[in-house]
């Protein structure tokens, strides 16, 4: 199981109307931040909203049909199923199109804009602002979750699906990069946009992505054990880089359920990367027939292992004891089952290569004692990560350039 981001819910809105009253308002000119000396603002479009009525329509129309396709946090298999990703492309577009044009990219409550958007984790908290720099930020948000999505459901035992979870992943870590500069120079004051969920959801990407990475070359009939571990180690790395940014002050005090619950995710992925990545090095070490080494690399492996077990035994041992008649322990309940679930793959993977490593480990220390006698060194050299995912691909030429021209006949 992998995490999901809900989506932003959008309230529908009539913006062929107002922005076409703004256009034709010779009194209203674009606004700016006097705390901002140098702040750039484009002038107002110096056309009436009779030379662009067409586009305004459309602006409009696409805005309202994602407003009916994002209907509630977790509805993501509705919304692909409408084609609401190659509209959210599209209107993410469009937006850019019109913030080149001049329509209004700051907050300004005599534009006519009152662009609603509900919060993705705070259900019945909704955020309202008179700009297009709002829309198009809650639009990208939009995207990267049903990006999740997708990514939630490839097949981590097919070769292809994690290609697909490899381009997805990077993907999304690219268009949250672009997003954390966009959000970071505005105003928002939901936690959806905020810097500390924004790098979170980054570094997740980057984790997953680096473990599809790593599965697909595991996939391979020739598969090197030098190589594997490298790029598991490196998954262990991200992994507990995500883990540091989900314990953030601001995800704890909003969002704390959620945000525990992708602190346990990622430190029980970053536990079994770990000790994936030693139980390959000592295959290399067998390989070279250092078997000292081998034992010293098998024993940090089934040690990883078995505090990977303990933990996920310690997520158990809270969901039985949190069972309650209480309304907080039911709370309380429902969360640690979330969490397990969230681990499950985890356990099962666990329970799988943990008796691997021990029978090894017992019958190559047996075979050192009676036969080749090495000396186990006391440490062995760390392991060098090897990072093949990527944040620095941008956005999708989907989401830069309208299918539809605007503003042609101007």
């Amino acid at each position: 199981m992998v995490l999901v981001i809900p989506l932003k819910a959008a309230v529908r809105f009539d913006m062929a109307k107002a922005l076409g009253e703004w256009l034709d308002n010779d009194e209203q000119q674009v606004s700016f931040q006097p705390s901002n000396p140098l702040q750039l603002v484009t002038p107002k479009p110096d056309f009436k909203s009779v030379a662009c009525r067409d586009d305004l329509i459309r602006f409009s129309s696409l805005r309202n049909c994602l407003s009916d396709a994002l209907l509630k946090a977790e509805s993501h298999a509705a919304a692909l199923k409408e084609g609401a990703l190659d509209d959210a492309h599209e209107y993410h577009a469009a937006l850019l199109e019109f913030e080149r044009r001049g329509f209004p990219t700051m907050d300004d409550e005599n534009n006519g804009l009152h662009l609603t958007w509900k919060a993705a984790w705070a259900l019945h908290r909704d955020e309202t602002h008179s700009n297009l720099l709002w829309d198009r930020s809650c639009i990208t948000f939009n995207i990267v979750a049903l990006l999740s999505y997708q990514t939630s459901h490839c097949n981590v035992s097919d070769r292809d699906e994690c290609k697909k979870g490899v381009g997805l992943c990077q993907q999304a870590a690219s268009i949250l990069e672009t997003l954390h500069e966009l959000a970071s120079s505005q105003d928002f004051a939901t936690v959806d946009l905020s810097s500390s969920m924004l790098l979170f959801w980054k570094a997740f990407f980057l984790a997953l992505g680096q473990s599809f990475v790593y599965r697909m070359a595991s996939l391979t009939k020739a598969g090197n054990h030098g190589t594997l571990s490298c790029l598991s180690q490196s998954a262990y790395t991200l992994f507990n880089d995500a883990l540091s940014k989900a314990q953030d002050a601001r995800l704890q005090s909003e969002v704390p359920r959620q945000s525990k619950q992708w602190a346990t995710y990622c430190k029980a992925q970053a536990m079994m990367a770990a000790a994936k990545a030693e139980y390959h090095q000592s295959v290399v070490q067998r390989l070279e027939y250092k078997y000292g080494a081998e034992i010293v690399r098998l024993r940090q492996s089934l040690s990883k292992l078995q505090a990977c077990q303990e933990f996920i035994a310690s997520l158990a041992a809270q969901l039985a004891s949190s069972s309650s008649s209480s309304k907080k322990g039911k709370e309380d309940a429902h969360s640690a089952q979330e969490e397990m679930n969230l681990v499950d793959y985890t356990s099962r993977e666990c329970q799988v290569i943990l008796p691997v490593v021990r029978d090894r480990l017992t019958e190559i220390e047996r075979d050192n004692y009676k036969i080749y006698n090495e000396e186990i060194p006391k440490q062995v050299p760390e392991i060098e990560p090897k990072q093949l995912i990527k944040s620095t691909m941008g956005y999708p030429p989907t989401m830069l350039a309208p299918k539809r021209k605007l503003f042609v006949g101007l």
